[in-house]
């Protein structure tokens, strides 16, 4: 059994042994997320208690009458995180997310987005930046066909907008029905009406204060925004990272799947031609069921050509250049640093 756990240390996935009982899942978690004493487990969107205390310690997760396979489970400790069992003496580690999750939340690319290592220092306004052209030409991408007859697996490239993720999910979730703009309310929605899911530990700065920046038409959204769509349109949405090869599923294991491509500070969809028509998305397949691993499997194909024409950005490394003052510098600290100490907000990748 698989299933999600966040606390204030961060998103963990759980691998359970078959027949695992409640006592196997708290000692988990316990040992995971570093909590002790009682602990308080809500599951379920908007998120609701888990009553394990009815039933027996050794009660099988299986015969619960909540199906936990592929949940997300939110789990506290009224005594605090790595607090001492007399709660004399708490611990002082400070409450960070995971890497991964931290890596798709901002995007690596902390001061442009919200959340991150630079969010404290953050200037007050979003900061734009523009890529650097692609290595091939957007209207003719890279594709893959399937074995099987049914197409190509095809990339859509979405705008350089700073709302390239709300556009690609708009394509792959919605068909375009919904907006940008309807998909950043729903998201500011979404945390307002969920305080104790996206807490200030989770959102690394005041809910008010992120739900007003997310509304902002050149603010980037992340993993935290990725979360939110899954959840609220009931799919996984499967992130794939170019540079890496990497996949992150948001709520895995939904019946249906949508996928979309992440390339340092961009996001793309990805689309299934039923007759390889590259260059026309009327006919375009975006959601699949879970079972297709042939679309899977040609999506990270699709990205090990592009990772070959070098499209993503080294976002610790690379050049940027002021479009105010023309000054150049490098990877994602200078240009943060740079916009606090002038101002400035609109760069270019060189």
């Amino acid at each position: 059994m698989r299933l999600k756990i966040r606390s204030p240390t961060g998103t963990q996935v759980l691998t359970l042994p078959e027949g695992a009982t409640i006592d196997t899942l708290l000692s988990e978690i316990r040992k995971t997320a570093s909590l002790i004493g009682e602990l308080e487990i809500k599951h379920g969107f908007p998120p609701r208690p888990l009553q394990l205390s009815a039933h027996p310690a050794d009660t099988p997760l299986a015969q619960l009458p909540v199906k936990l396979q592929g949940e997300q489970l939110i789990v506290s400790s009224a005594q605090g995180v790595g607090a001492s069992p007399n709660n004399s003496t708490p611990a002082s580690a400070p409450v960070t997310r995971s890497q991964t999750a931290t890596k798709l939340a901002v995007g690596d690319f902390s001061g442009f987005t919200a959340g991150g290592s630079a969010a404290l220092n953050r200037p007050q306004q979003p900061l734009r930046l523009n890529r650097a052209a692609s290595k091939f030409n957007k209207d003719d991408p890279p594709d893959v066909r399937l074995a099987s007859g049914r197409g190509r697996v095809v990339l859509r490239v979405m705008e350089d907008d700073n709302s390239c993720l709300f556009r690609a999910l708009s394509y792959v979730l919605t068909r375009s029905v919904m907006s940008v703009e309807e998909l950043r309310q729903l998201v500011a929605g979404t945390i307002q009406d969920n305080p104790v899911l996206y807490s200030e530990a989770v959102l690394e700065q005041k809910r008010d204060g992120y739900c007003e920046w997310i509304k902002m038409e050149s603010s980037w959204g992340g993993g935290i925004e990725l979360g939110i769509f899954a959840e609220f349109f009931d799919m996984e949405i499967v992130t794939i990272d170019v540079a890496t090869g990497n996949m992150i599923r948001f709520n895995e294991g939904k019946e249906r799947r949508v996928i979309v491509v992440y390339s340092g500070i961009h996001y793309d969809a990805l689309a299934l031609s039923p007759g390889g028509l590259v260059n026309d998305s009327e006919g375009d397949e975006v959601v699949f069921s879970k079972y297709d691993n042939e679309i899977l499997a040609a999506a990270q194909q699709l990205c090990g050509k592009l990772r070959q024409k070098h499209y993503y950005t080294d976002t610790k490394n690379f050049t940027l250049r002021c479009n105010i003052c023309k000054q150049c510098m490098k990877g994602e600290k200078e240009a943060v640093a740079h916009a606090t100490a002038t101002g400035h907000s609109d760069f270019g990748e060189a």
